[in-house]
């Protein structure tokens, strides 16, 4: 087979260098992943022409003799190959011509485009499962520049792609040039296949490639300083220049002094910025001169708040966006948005921002609030009084990226006369939920599915309703389930799940099936409706392929086995780990595994020290009285009331079997809580960042929210019941000390004396109880001049790692 190229050795200095148009093509029936850098052209099946405008340039893209027929493959262009990101966005969407038995062509008109030199580059990649496809031949106004082009088939990369590469002169802007993507050869599939367009851009295949950092990626470890570069060497390169922005892609893109120089394929980046992004370029150098080469952006990572733990640590949320201010309680639904309200804050506004509240109390919402954009942070920690509770229906996310959610109740309750689940992170991608409380859901509290990078800690799951009328089920079925947790890569952790049917991580307790589990330190404590014998099934129910895999270790059920205890047996009960195989041939691979799959993920605890800290350390601050009595019930072994329909003790079917939701009073922020410049940082702050790389003063004020505190006036005392901060922990002493002003421990209270200025004091109070278990958490005073008179208005405070 004959292959023809004309592409360029070196960058045309008459070609335009600055924002050069780069489109992706997608069906129009399908919602496309938008890549930095890419317009989105979005075409119809069934059409044989269509136009658009981009950044002036007008394309019209035609089929003179068939139709488009678009698609996808499903695999990279949802992200699920397990692959870094490459370019599978574009190249795993695309449009071809219908027909395929017959040659047929794309007809691609150009105009808009500046007088001089230009040049084109195609991207030729099939998406259905085929075992040959047909060759290309492109021409430019009729003249062929490239034949016999093999087009590729379900490559997930820009390189593993079949690119086509033409170059053509424009005499003026109203000049059209005609590209012809002509399917040609014998193979089984004769459509001609177009995925994405690149003007003025060198030719990939003269280029460096598979560039580490991937690109895009926002979440690398510079955690020394620094960052590896490294990329596949470029045919006939003899050096590099590397070339470094923190500006922005196009300032990469026309830099002339190099950061560096390389022989090899790899540049060590030290200086980082923690709070800058990085565009990065690798030009080759050859014998016969220099190749541009594509511009490339990272970012560091950052660990999201003090705590934060497991795969969605560095979720980026909204730092250095805009703050919006949640100033209502209200919602709406299809009719016109209203400022202020939380809907609002997600809904209507775009790019990174923080949510604060304003304002406490009940958020009745109107309809699903599903979150699936990226960069948000929701700081359930501002809101005053006793924070901020949603009821009626759901609040979630759904394909989101980089989302942090804090301090946040969901109870939705039957109120909507749906099957409302409550709190979840499905498709989502580096996200972190702490310190929410989620009860009285219908489906599922939580569920996680189709998620990579995301962690669920610190988290109250109680009460999922049990036989409340579950649409897919028979009339009292009993679905109080409590999680459906899974996804790509998960962690969950340090978290209580209280009075479930099932799903319970209460009858059923955890099973089904995920491809790798770590199952460490859980402790069980069973209910009054309780019956399993067990902590984890792994259920073998179906042939499919892949494996399901475990390791289990230092699991314990109260009364039934230890955390030493042997912890899997092949018979479900009284032990940690079972196995339940319903389908032949049983699969011949080990079930349960020595050694865990994901080592250093978290920080783990002994299951008993695990209970004795969650039980002191979970859901929404400030505890409500909802979430009190739950942690009073679990600690005490018992529970209160029980389901109306099914009478099972502990498990309700009702909000109303327990009295309905708790008064929650609309509140305001008090008046001396002021902020002056609108930052969403109050007056009253002392502007540190809280001591991580990376963080702002925004970050150091709600982090220090996230923790127990209260405010006093200067010289003021404060009184701290430790008993209520150390629930799990039985027989204890306790000790306390502060940064700031005075603090001292008589039994179980801890009294603090502030200093006659403004300040932030930060406390740690640490217990040790009768079996020497020690732990220690912090406590905030915050002292207030407008709570009384100051003798100073200046303070320092001193950082907190």
């Amino acid at each position: 087979m004959l292959v023809m190229t004309r592409w360029l050795s070196f960058v045309l200095l008459t070609a335009p260098v600055l924002a050069a148009l780069k489109v992706q093509l997608s069906p129009s029936s399908l919602t496309a992943h938008a890549v930095d850098g890419f317009s989105v052209w979005q075409i119809a099946d069934g059409g044989n022409s269509t136009t658009t405008t981009l950044n002036g340039i007008t394309l019209t893209l035609s089929t003179p003799s068939d139709t488009f027929k678009g698609g996808r493959y499903k695999v990279v262009s949802e992200g699920k190959s397990g692959m870094p990101y490459y370019g599978e966005w574009v190249v795993g969407f695309g449009v071809a011509t219908a027909t395929t038995t017959t040659a047929r062509a794309l007809q691609l008109q150009i105009s808009g485009l500046s007088a001089g030199t230009h040049t084109l580059q195609g991207y030729h990649n099939a998406w259905d499962s085929l075992t040959s496809v047909s060759t290309l031949d492109v021409a430019v106004n009729e003249t062929n520049q490239q034949t016999g082009l093999a087009q590729t088939v379900r490559q997930y990369s820009y390189w593993g792609s079949a690119t086509s590469f033409v170059t053509f002169n424009v005499a003026s802007i109203s000049t059209v040039t005609t590209v012809t993507y002509t399917s040609t050869g014998s193979g089984t599939d004769m459509r001609a296949y177009l995925n994405a367009l690149e003007f003025d851009v060198p030719s990939i295949k003269t280029q460096p490639s598979l560039p580490t950092p991937m690109m895009f990626d926002e979440h690398v470890d510079a955690d020394s300083g620094s960052v590896a570069l490294s990329w596949k060497a470029a045919s006939s390169a003899t050096s590099y220049s590397i070339y470094v922005s923190t500006v922005s892609a196009d300032d990469a893109l026309v830099q002339t002094s190099a950061k560096g120089t390389s022989l090899s394929t790899s540049y060590s980046l030290t200086g980082i910025d923690h709070a800058k992004s990085y565009w990065w370029r690798v030009d080759t150098v050859t014998s016969d001169g220099t190749v541009k080469g594509a511009v490339w952006s990272f970012r560091p990572r950052i660990l999201a708040f003090p705590g934060a733990d497991g795969f969605g640590k560095y979720a980026r949320g909204g730092r250095g966006g805009q703050v919006l201010r949640v100033t209502s309680l209200a919602d709406y639904g299809t009719g016109t948005p209203v400022n202020g309200t939380f809907r609002w804050a997600v809904e209507q506004n775009r790019g990174p921002r923080i949510i604060i509240f304003d304002v406490g109390g009940q958020i009745s919402l109107q309809s699903r609030l599903i979150i699936s954009d990226r960069y948000i942070t929701i700081a359930g920690q501002t809101a005053p009084g006793k924070g901020v509770v949603f009821t009626t229906w759901t609040l979630g996310l759904s394909g989101a990226k980089d989302v942090m959610i804090r301090h946040l109740r969901v109870r939705p309750g039957k109120a909507s006369g749906e099957t409302i689940d409550g709190m979840g992170m499905r498709g989502s991608n580096f996200a972190i939920f702490d310190h929410c409380s989620i009860s009285w859901t219908i489906d599922e509290s939580f569920s996680s599915r189709d998620a990579w990078n995301i962690t669920l800690q610190k988290t109250l799951i109680s009460e999922p309703l049990n036989a409340a009328g579950h649409k897919n089920y028979p009339v009292g079925t009993q679905h109080g389930y409590a999680a459906s947790i899974g996804g790509n890569a998960g962690s969950f952790h340090h978290n209580l799940i209280a009075h479930a049917e099932g799903r319970s991580w209460s009858d059923r307790v955890t099973d089904g099936g995920a491809h790798e589990v770590d199952f460490i330190g859980n402790y069980y404590k069973p209910g009054a409706s309780s019956t399993r014998t067990y902590d984890l099934q792994a259920t073998y129910e179906d042939g499919l392929p892949g494996t399901q895999q475990y390791f289990c270790a230092g699991n314990m059920m109260l009364g039934v086995f230890t955390q030493d205890s042997t912890q899997v047996g092949s018979s479900c009960s009284e032990v940690a780990c079972c196995y339940a195989v319903s389908i032949s041939p049983a699969p011949n691979y080990t079930y349960f595994l020595s050694t865990p799959f994901m080592p250093n993920t978290v920080t783990y605890s002994t299951a008993t020290e695990a209970y004795k800290q969650v039980t002191s350390d979970v859901g929404a601050w400030p505890v409500d009285s909802q979430d009190t009595r739950i942690v009073q019930e679990t600690l005490a072994g018992t529970y209160t009331y029980v389901g109306s329909y099914t009478g099972k003790k502990g498990l309700i079917d009702d909000p109303a079997d327990v009295g309905g939701l708790e008064s929650w009073p609309d509140t305001t922020k008090p008046s001396w809580d002021t902020d002056s410049d609108g930052d969403g940082v109050p007056d009253w702050w002392d502007s540190s960042t809280g001591g991580s790389i990376g963080w702002t003063a925004m970050d150091g004020y709600l982090n220090w929210l996230s923790d127990p505190h209260q405010f006093i006036a200067p010289g003021a005392s404060a009184t701290i019941a430790l008993g209520d901060l150390f629930k799990g922990f039985s027989g204890s002493t306790y000790t306390a000390t502060t940064d700031k002003g005075f603090v001292s421990v008589s039994g179980s209270t801890a009294t603090f004396t502030g200093p006659s200025i403004a300040a932030i004091a930060c406390l740690t109070l640490s217990v040790t109880d009768s079996e020497g278990s020690k732990w220690s958490r912090t406590y905030g005073v915050a002292i207030i001049c407008g709570l009384g008179s100051c003798s100073s208005t200046t303070s320092t405070r001193p950082v907190r790692v």
